[in-house]
């Protein structure tokens, strides 16, 4: 998991490419479009806004007056005319309706002004579009200042004069001010445009292609579907893996719809009730009348006053509330996906049954069974699922309100003033509207990839939308009580375990990415599955920035690290004694990794005192935006700011560096926990659960990473290849899938090394009879967008191992594999036929159990072959990477299960 800092963001779902576009305009400014995106999304929300409290302004401008009747009859007789002593208050049938703040010209005014952003920062049409058009070489650039940012901020101000036009502007107001900071801090792009007419041509170019070609004939299955057959219907989602999913979705909508239901039938009674009583006389409305029990509220007989004068509220009433009694029932549950404590918790209790032997806890077995029904891996869908429902609710929720409030003003004012803590419902819901607009409007994934920081910080106005809510409605906390108060706890226990302190081992930089190599000082403080991810934080940069990565180590990293040298932190190996010296003579001496002893002096081999034990945690991220010059005004990403800080924290500037410190009794030790400016250099937070987690559930299990999304299965693999199968330990079967690019290959140097000194020690391992013939390891490399010719090879910047004290030859060296990955020979469509033929073992892409391929993984072919040679029936597939290689697996995971076959395909799906 990476947090995506300041990255390019992948084109937006934004207009065609505009025919009057020249195409030597300039978009490549200081950064890419990153708030001007979250602008776009604001001012889209704007605009719908405009257009329909625009609507309700026009309509609060002339409000009717409810004309003393019930349905089209006349109230009961002793509520009109004069007062009497059966009423203190008459309803006049000729009196004009109430002044509510509305003005038609103004609401109209409001409504073309939303018409035209809409169709100005919208895509649907191409030459008046023109939403994320920001050329780097236009005067708004040049000069720093937006007339569109300008143009929303002024604009907004007249229509602070009428309500409901006014919360309109307040959400037009700051969108003009992000659009002028966007274009102050130098974003440029051109909003997807030029990507979307090569995606048009290509299209146009394929379908030109397969012009009079016969469409491919569908499979009878296929054809004829489950139909209506319930039981089809069911087979097909147990064969996708869905029913649990399915169930649960079903069963959060049947709760809200039942919620609604009951709450409308409620409603719907009083008003009814009340309608009823006007109608026949029997609303009392003599405040000061004695009954035979008590005396009649007052706060009841003012509702009744006004009922009678201005009418009772509308029908509209009670779906408004409905539809807040939904929005508590969502805004409590919303809440429940993202407490990562109680996650760990179900998912460390494991989705399969073997998970009771290893923890016999009351809570591990009833974990157990729900975490086999319960999608945990679904958490963030869920979340975002429960965050659409509740936005639906609460735009119906604010428009039954108002179109009750402009029927009947008074009475419904009177009726809901108890429904905020002291009167305050009306200016609470205003400002949990304006807290929905930035957190909605920020969620989106392009703003999200495009630059995290705006989505975590936009995402903290939750703590406002709870509080107004709280205030909002009395009763909300009944709902709430139980979720808040997990999700404090979480909070303090992420200060508690952020405030642990932690030594900074060793970092080196190579191509765009950093390794990070870490420890606690107490390692039962830091325990964790591989899989699993963690909150990373300096100080140096921001006590309260916090980003997310994988955990790139395994566990046995941190419990059973390698010797190394305490100065420069190479890997180290003991000497063997020579034959020459006499037995009474003490022998303890190191070698560095990258040499070979037989050829070195005694007197250049390393003193015990000189070595230590690297203990660590590692992860490795993806520094984004290393092309942006850092001068004055410019922001650069965080984990740009991250390599830099590292680097200052060093003697020459320069990487890979290695951090040690003297501990209490003089000696040296390996780590640095506080860096030049006498501040702690890292905070940790986590573990966290995450979907990898469960690879070891399975008998089989398909690791696939894409990019730097290989994180988790870097850790993964070297669980299982240096140390789990020593131990006997599940998956038995491991078949690893790894894309990336060719430009990106030396940026992945640090895997090169890492899958060698894995095969080596699988290598050793099998010889020794340390692993049994029952584990079985496939590794395969996916080269993309590779070039025709070959490229020069570049040297690695990392010293290869020599194993020279190594009783096992390695299968293959570390320049071989980067070579054979720099220039791959064999086509990846030719995979399952190599793989299958006879000379398997020979194959020119082949490197130990590692094969390199050109071009993309055939997925129908590779999970053909894994269920037709299958010796479980249960196979996981743990995936983290682009949602478009996820989308694809989860397509296969679906095709290629089947009960009939007893085979099932379980994706574990890492969500960004």
């Amino acid at each position: 998991m990476q947090a995506s800092t300041a990255s390019p963001p992948r084109a937006p779902a934004a207009a065609p490419a505009r025919v009057d576009d020249p195409d030597t305009r300039d978009f490549k400014g200081v950064y890419p479009l990153q708030f001007l995106l979250w602008a776009n999304n604001m001012a889209l929300a704007s605009a719908v806004w405009l257009v329909v409290f625009g609507a309700f302004t026009v309509m609060w401008g002339k409000a009717p007056h409810w004309g003393c009747k019930v349905n089209g009859e006349l109230i009961h007789e002793i509520y009109l005319g004069a007062p009497s002593e059966n009423s203190t208050v008459v309803c006049d049938p000729d009196a004009s309706g109430p002044d509510i703040n509305g003005d038609e010209t103004l609401g109209a005014l409001a409504m073309l002004l939303g018409a035209l952003i809409i169709v100005f920062e919208q895509g649907y049409f191409p030459v008046l579009s023109w939403g994320l058009y920001y050329p780097a070489d236009s005067f708004a650039y040049k000069h720093g200042v937006s007339a569109r940012g300008l143009f929303y901020v002024l604009s907004s101000f007249p229509f602070f004069s009428k309500f409901p036009a006014a919360l309109a502007a307040s959400f037009l107001l700051p969108t003009g001010l992000v659009v002028l900071y966007g274009v102050r801090r130098k974003e440029a792009g051109d909003g997807g445009r030029a990507a979307n007419a090569k995606r048009a041509a290509a299209a146009a170019a394929r379908a030109a292609q397969n012009a009079g070609k016969p469409a491919a004939p569908r499979g009878d299955d296929e054809e004829a579907g489950p139909g209506y057959n319930p039981y089809k219907i069911y087979r097909k989602l147990v064969n996708e893996n869905k029913a649990a999913a399915y169930f649960w979705v079903f069963a959060y909508l049947g709760s809200n719809a039942i919620t609604f239901g009951v709450t409308l039938d409620k409603w719907v009674a009083i008003v009814a009730a009340n309608s009823a009583k006007l109608l026949d006389g029997t609303l009392d409305t003599v405040c000061d009348q004695l009954t035979d029990v008590c005396v009649i509220d007052a706060a009841a007989c003012e509702l009744n006053k006004v009922m009678v004068v201005s009418g009772p509220i509308s029908a509209w009433g009670p779906y408004a509330k409905a539809c807040g009694m939904c929005l508590n029932f969502n805004c409590s549950l919303i809440i429940y996906p993202v407490v990562r404590l109680l996650l760990r918790r179900l998912n460390n209790a494991g989705v399969s049954f073997n998970n009771r032997k290893a923890d016999p806890s009351f809570f591990a077995k009833v974990a157990n069974d729900i975490t086999r029904v319960l999608p945990l891996s679904k958490n963030i869908d869920f979340h975002k699922l429960v965050a659409k429902v509740m936005c639906c609710f609460a735009i119906a929720h604010t428009l039954f309100h108002f179109v009750n409030y402009w029927i009947a003003s008074e009475a419904t004012l009177q009726t809901f003033f108890k429904w905020g803590w002291g009167g305050t419902a009306f200016f609470t819901g205003c400002i949990i509207c304006f807290s929905m607009f930035f957190i909605f409007t920020a969620a989106s994934d392009t703003v999200r990839h495009s630059h995290y920081e705006i989505f975590f910080s936009a995402h903290h106005w939750f703590i406002v939308y709870f509080s107004a809510l709280l205030l909002h409605g009395p009763i909300y906390w009944q709902w709430a009580f139980v979720p808040l108060s997990m999700y404090i706890i979480e909070r303090f226990m992420q200060t508690k375990r952020g405030g642990r302190p932690y030594y900074v081992n060793r970092v080196d930089m190579i191509g765009g990415v950093m390794q990070l190599q870490f420890r606690p000082v107490y390692k039962p403080d830091f325990v964790f599955k591989e899989g699993q991810y963690l909150y990373l934080n300096c100080p140096g940069l921001g006590a309260n920035e916090w980003h997310p990565f994988t955990i790139s180590s395994a566990y046995e990293n941190l419990t059973n690290g390698n010797q190394c040298c305490l100065m420069t932190g190479e890997e180290v190996y003991p000497v063997p004694r020579p034959s020459n010296i006499g037995p009474k003579e003490k022998w303890n001496k190191f070698c560095l990794v990258s040499k070979d002893h037989k050829t070195m002096k005694s007197s250049e081999f390393l003193d015990k005192h000189e070595i230590g034990y690297n203990d660590f945690v590692s992860c490795h991220i993806k520094v984004h935006g290393m092309n942006v010059k850092d001068a004055p005004g410019v922001q650069l990403s965080w984990t740009r700011r991250l390599k830099e800080y590292m680097e200052s924290n060093t003697k020459t500037g320069k990487f890979p560096v290695f951090f040690n410190h003297t501990d209490e009794r003089g000696d040296v030790v390996v780590g640095k926990r506080f860096g030049r400016d006498g501040g702690v250099m890292l905070r940790v937070d986590g573990p966290h659960a995450a979907p990898a987690e469960h690879y070891s559930n399975y008998g089989t299990v398909m690791i696939i990473g894409a990019g730097i999304g290989l994180t988790p299965c870097a850790s993964i693999l070297t669980s299982l290849l240096k140390f789990k199968w020593k131990k006997g330990f599940t998956p038995e079967i491991m078949h690893f899938y790894w894309l990336v690019p060719q430009g990106d290959v030396d940026a992945f140097q640090w895997l090169v090394h890492m899958i060698t000194d894995l095969q080596h020690e699988l290598k050793h391992s099998r010889e020794q009879k340390q692993v049994g013939p029952q584990y079985y390891c496939e590794i395969n490399i996916y080269i993309t967008s590779a070039k025709k010719e070959p490229i020069p090879v570049t040297q690695l910047q990392q010293a290869e191992k020599t194993y020279a004290n190594a009783f096992t030859k390695p299968a293959f060296t570390a320049t071989q594999l980067h070579e054979a990955m720099l220039n791959p020979t064999t086509a990846s469509k030719k995979q399952v036929e190599i793989q299958n033929g006879p000379n398997s073992k020979s194959a020119p892409n082949r490197l130990g159990d590692v094969f390199v391929w050109n071009g993309r993984p055939a997925w129908d072919g590779i999970f053909e072959q894994n269920r037709r040679q299958r010796q479980h029936d249960n196979i996981g597939v743990c995936f983290c990477g682009a949602p478009v290689i996820g989308r694809d697996l989860q397509r296969c995971c679906q095709k290629y299960s089947s009960v009939d076959e007893d085979i099932l395909f379980n994706l574990h799906k890492e969500n960004f």
